[in-house]
């Protein structure tokens, strides 16, 4: 089955953060607060696939305040955080939106998030992902994690999907 075909069924895109949704940079502040950057283009790629109807899920190994204000700002509707160890969680994730692995796809950036690959119907990671991770990616992005990727990703789901052009103009006839 190609990878457009794959595409067409998903309905849950489950996204690693550091080095997928950020850059992978982690500052902290005088006080030791956690600070991350987030894409606003791939925050509004979110938005758009989920009024399309797909839902989203974080599944990320650190505990930061800064994700979880992220995930809530976009409405995610799965997050986990603190498991370096993913499969299990990503797993209760597939199994609480009652959908089957060929209708996840799941985006990471490093060997953890590999693991994941065998049980999501596309495996995709962002350019800079490891070797490993890219060489066995269903699909990788022409864009770096946190410079584009999620949203260059959602941009290949929705036309794969026949959306994005109907989700583009209810974005662009809304009146103010």
């Amino acid at each position: 089955m190609d990878i457009r075909h794959k595409m067409q069924l998903i309905k849950l895109i489950v996204l690693d953060v550091d080095g997928v949704m950020t850059d992978g940079t982690v500052l902290y502040t005088a006080d030791g607060t956690e600070c991350k950057g987030f894409n606003t283009q791939d925050g509004f790629g979110i938005t758009m696939a989920q009024h399309a109807g797909i839902r989203f899920g974080a599944l990320t190994g650190r505990v930061s305040k800064a994700v979880e204000r992220r995930v809530n700002d976009l409405n995610f509707d799965f997050y986990q955080c603190g498991h370096l160890y993913k499969v299990v969680h990503l797993q209760a994730m597939i199994h609480d939106a009652g959908l089957q692995p060929q209708n996840v796809l799941y985006m990471g950036d490093d060997i953890v998030d590999l693991a994941c690959a065998p049980y999501v119907g596309v495996f995709a990671a962002p350019a800079n992902a490891q070797f490993k991770v890219r060489q066995q990616a269903g699909w990788v992005a022409s864009s770096n994690g946190g410079g584009g990727a999620v949203r260059e990703m959602i941009n290949k789901v929705l036309q794969s999907q026949n959306k994005i052009e109907a989700i583009e103009q209810h974005f662009l006839s809304q009146k103010a």
